[in-house]
């Protein structure tokens, strides 16, 4: 998402890293990354869906899944999800403000 791209120093000031996860292939992230301009985080993919279906955001029945946002602890634990209806983003600054809810 390029608006967190923008903000990866302020989730960095907060001790935090952000990572987006798919299930597009590498190749796929690389050409949209450069399309939209991401260049401050990594895109990790999840072509087998194992992270989706672990996080319990994969529909089996339709074999999609839905956009969502978590903030996990320092103990690896989810401390706030947030999924998204079609066309929704996650706002930066809400889940900045989670992350300093942590501390």
């Amino acid at each position: 998402m390029p608006a967190f791209d923008k903000r990866v120093s302020d989730f960095e000031a907060a001790s935090t890293q952000v990572l987006g996860i798919s299930t597009d292939s590498p190749f796929s992230h690389e050409n949209w990354a450069k399309s939209v301009g991401i260049q401050n985080y990594p895109l990790l993919s999840d072509m087998h869906r194992s992270v989706a279906k672990d996080y319990g955001i994969h529909s089996p029945e339709m074999n999609i899944n839905s956009r969502a946002t978590f903030v996990i602890d320092r103990n690896g634990k989810i401390a706030f999800a947030e999924k998204y209806g079609k066309g929704e983003l996650p706002d930066p600054d809400k889940m900045l403000a989670e992350v300093q809810k942590l501390k």
